[in-house]
């Protein structure tokens, strides 16, 4: 699990560096302008269909069922593959020309706060990024048919292309002052990944051409892959629904909170592809293998360590969120009105990160271990908060509410996963002295007035200083601490 989890990480990082550079450019080039609210209102109206049938069907369906098929019957896992990519050909076909016909009709529900001209730029958006759909889930059954093989390279690279197309894309709409190179950049990139994902399982000979395939093979298998997802089917509704919910939101907030809202969202989702998603989908294909004794065993090992990384850096986050903006993005069209709007959505998600982290392993583990009707519950209450407090408080906490509806989502989901997986005695202890950690240091940073450059070290140093002598001092975290040190010497 280690070495699949930092080939997913090295895979994360670069991507993530990819993707600062690519939001640093848009900002830089565009700011919180309609264009690039229209830019987000398109990605989301192009993936939110796509993910209705691909993101929990491949992760925690196909992949936890093709590695058991591969080590036991080769032929039921190459059935498993064709039948999938069979189901997912015509579901793509269908998405593209529903996004082709009904997108006026679609963006009018997405985002009710736009005016005609960011609509019509929308609109114009998601007909370009339409076409990358097929693309763009071929290539995601093919990393994920890589992993069954414990092979990481396409889903460690897929952000990193990503976000090269997205670049190019920038600077060629800018250079050019046309507006949908930016979405045309996002569809050649996944038409390139999906190119490069066919060749490499072609090579290595992974699906060959299903010559003896019956159909009672394909019976059998479809009925098996339909009670693994069969409790997540309502799912993808509900985190699709979820992410319609905070788009609505945020165009309702305005085209600056809904240009904003992914500025900030970048920020805060750089641990969860860095630690988070490298570490569940490695369990995906590890934890599903052991006994229950076992599963906990790692998990318990796992979550110590991870808090003692998340939960610092969410109060340092919290805490200087408008000097971490500024550093990145205050530059060119991206002004000081546009630094505070987004350091208001951040400051919630900060606060939650280290949950998000957190819950997000858990709830991969419950699935590599088959059990997807905790996961929906759990998910399901976890997301109707979020909901609710978007709806209901947005008229009072303003674009703030954002960050707080995601605070919430990931503090739900992880107290319901980790009492589920008996992990919470491990879980709750630790964050007791952690919490009273935060505070502290949130009390304290109130003594660091420095401004500009000087007082970014300061606060930095003071981070650092704080947070050492802090977890020096409380037996538990320090005991923590010498357990990783002792693991990584005999690992190393």
């Amino acid at each position: 699990m280690l070495r699949s989890f930092l080939q997913l990480f090295s895979g994360s990082l670069a991507g993530k560096l990819a993707g600062v550079l690519r939001e640093v450019l848009l900002a830089a080039t565009f700011g919180t302008s309609g264009m690039v609210a229209s830019l987000r209102a398109a990605q989301s109206a192009t993936l939110v269909p796509v993910n209705f049938f691909t993101a929990d069907s491949l992760s925690a369906g196909f992949l936890p069922l093709y590695t058991r098929y591969r080590e036991t019957d080769a032929h039921r896992a190459g059935a498993l593959f064709w039948w999938i990519a069979g189901l997912l050909l015509a579901a793509s076909v269908v998405t593209v020309a529903l996004l082709l016909a009904g997108a006026p009709y679609w963006i009018g529900v997405l985002v009710p706060g736009f005016g005609a001209s960011e609509r019509a730029l929308t609109i114009e958006f998601v007909e370009i990024m339409g076409l990358g759909v097929p693309f763009y889930i071929a290539g995601g059954l093919f990393s994920y048919l890589e992993m069954g093989h414990g092979v990481y390279t396409l889903a460690s690279a897929r952000a990193t292309l990503q976000s090269a197309g997205m670049i190019a894309g920038t600077l060629a709409a800018f250079a050019l002052n046309r507006p949908s190179l930016l979405a045309w950049g996002f569809t050649v990139a996944y038409v390139i990944y999906a190119a490069w994902g066919c060749a490499r399982i072609v090579r290595q000979n992974w699906v060959p051409l299903p010559s003896g395939l019956r159909r009672e093979d394909v019976r059998s298998v479809a009925r098996e892959f339909w009670h693994i997802v069969k409790p997540l089917v309502l799912v993808p509704i509900l985190l699709q629904g979820n992410i319609v919910a905070e788009r609505a939101v945020a165009s309702l907030l305005g085209v600056g909170t809904s240009a904003a809202l992914d500025y900030a969202k970048l920020i805060s989702d750089t641990g969860i592809l860095l630690f988070a998603v490298p570490l569940g989908l490695a369990g995906l294909s590890t934890i599903s293998k052991m006994s229950d004794a076992e599963a906990y065993a790692t998990l318990s090992r796992l979550m110590p360590p991870l808090l003692l990384a998340t939960v610092p850096f969410s109060t340092g986050l919290a805490v200087n969120s408008h000097w971490v903006i500024a550093i990145i993005y205050q530059r060119g069209q991206f002004d000081a009105t546009s630094t505070h709007l987004t350091q208001i959505i951040l400051w919630g998600y900060a606060v939650g990160f280290w949950a998000q982290v957190a819950s997000y392993v858990l709830v991969k583990a419950l699935s590599a271990k088959l059990r997807n009707g905790e996961v929906f519950r759990f998910m399901a209450v976890a997301l109707l908060s979020n909901t609710l407090i978007n709806f209901s408080l947005y008229r009072v906490l303003g674009p703030s509410v954002l960050g707080v509806g995601g605070c919430a989502y990931g503090v739900v989901l992880l107290v319901l996963s980790a009492r589920a997986l008996d992990v919470w005695p491990v879980v709750v202890g630790r964050l007791a002295w952690l919490a009273l950690g935060s505070v502290g240091y949130a009390l304290s940073s109130l003594a660091v007035v420095g401004q500009g450059g000087l007082g970014m070290m300061e606060a930095a140093l003071w981070f650092a200083a704080y947070w050492i002598a802090f977890i020096t001092a409380v037996p538990v975290l320090r005991g923590d601490v010498r357990s990783i040190f002792a693991r990584w010497r005999t690992a190393t």
